[in-house]
């Protein structure tokens, strides 16, 4: 007869949890403002695992469109915004309250770390006692939903080693070199100067077509001008753009690192309606 280690159920746990709590677990999302009513929500968690959050309802949630429009006026059905996960890991405990479950409010607090609590009620026992084992279980086990730190490189030289990546240096002196590629290889060079050589030839065959309109049709030069002036308002638009871009990158980092955030993660919004 096969024995089961505690470990192998404990996992089989988590994981069977994890496979609903992706799907989603329709909810009432009591607000901490008391002034608020309560919303209907999905709580979810994202595909890796590791970090839980909710959104709106839908349709597509429930087993029918009719049980769908039937609940829409038992609670608040205003869009939700998405908001800022909060990691499993940090799941302290589950709670729940006796007599709200005698009464069949099937009432529970997720107490979490670091982060405000979160009070819902289930619409169902089964869902109820479901979602307190598995959440109970995740409480017990948290330390295995931690992300391992990811890789925060110093120098250049770290990134190109972690990449395997090998830049086109001259070294001119033995433990002394030059860095002639401006950190590319002699791939990317070629790459780099084949775009570069394409783009200036078009532009050169462009403008002799250009030229050859002027000289054959206008003393004045108009077409030519108007093509400049073009050409100018295209370079700043192009140029505006990279600078914005570059700005909301500076922005977005920034803001990561004040959640704790990593680089990979993506920035949801906050959303203080709720």
């Amino acid at each position: 007869m096969s024995t089961v280690s505690a470990t192998d159920k404990v996992d089989e746990a988590i994981e069977d949890f994890l496979f609903h709590l992706k799907n989603g677990f329709i909810i009432t999302k009591l607000p901490k403002n008391t002034f608020r009513s309560p919303q209907r929500r999905v709580l979810y968690c994202d595909p890796s695992g590791h970090m839980i959050n909710w959104r709106s309802a839908r349709a597509s949630d429930y087993s029918s469109k009719a049980e769908y429009l039937a609940d829409c006026g038992h609670t608040a059905y205003s869009d939700s915004k998405k908001k800022v996960s909060i990691p499993l890991s940090s799941l302290v405990s589950c709670q729940y309250s006796k007599d709200k479950f005698e009464s069949e409010e099937f009432f529970m607090r997720l107490v979490f770390e670091g982060h405000r609590n979160l009070d819902i009620k289930l619409t169902n026992k089964q869902d109820f006692e479901y979602c307190m084992d598995g959440f109970e279980v995740i409480a017990k086990n948290r330390e295995r939903f931690k992300k391992t730190p990811s890789f925060r490189p110093e120098t250049m030289e770290e990134v190109w080693d972690a990449d395997d990546y090998h830049p086109l240096v001259w070294e001119y002196k033995p433990g002394k070199t030059c860095n002639i590629g401006c950190g590319n290889d002699l791939e990317d060079i070629l790459l780099i100067s084949s775009c570069y050589g394409c783009l200036w030839s078009f532009l050169v065959a462009f403008y002799a077509l250009l030229m050859k309109g002027i000289l054959d049709s206008d003393e004045k030069s108009t077409l030519l001008m108007m093509y400049l002036v073009f050409g100018v308002i295209y370079v700043c638009m192009v140029g505006l753009a990279v600078y914005t871009g570059q700005m909301e990158e500076d922005a977005k980092r920034k803001k990561k690192a004040e959640l704790g955030l990593d680089e990979d993660d993506e920035l949801p919004f906050d959303d203080d309606d709720e």
